[in-house]
């Protein structure tokens, strides 16, 4: 009950990792996966893979997504994770409140004021008219 909570309690993730080989380099990274949106295997801030180039295959504690590219391929991935990134950073400071619209705008007050001078006028009529014996 009253039990310390884990790191990956806090930010939440997937138990799926992705692998990324460099065939050029002959290097790998091994990150674990954010999320898989829209076809797109995510590790935040990193890649932004999609998830048609990888191979897929279950390991013990979750599934492996192997990506296999050129050097090329590995920095488009890695730029567009970025790019990602920075577009929801920017979306997110960006907002702003709606404005709350005016009182009364002139239209109304313009409105208002002349119902109040039809009344007036049909009063003055009215009470002017009933007065001829």
């Amino acid at each position: 009950m009253f039990r310390k909570k884990k790191e990956d309690e806090f930010f939440p993730e997937t138990e799926d990792l992705l692998i990324v080989f460099d065939e050029d380099n002959k290097k790998s990274d091994i990150q674990r996966i954010s999320e898989i949106r829209e076809g797109i295997v995510y590790v935040t801030g990193k890649y932004a893979v999609p998830a048609d180039d990888c191979q897929v295959t279950t390991g013990a504690e979750g599934r492996n997504f192997f990506y296999r590219a050129p050097s090329q391929s590995v920095l488009e991935t890695q730029r567009l994770a970025a790019l990602e990134q920075s577009i929801v950073l920017t979306q997110v400071t960006a907002y702003r409140p709606p404005i709350p619209p005016a009182a009364i705008d002139w239209t109304k007050g313009l409105l208002f004021g002349l119902v109040f001078l039809a009344f007036i006028i049909m009063g003055i009529t009215s009470c002017s008219g009933g007065t001829n014996v």
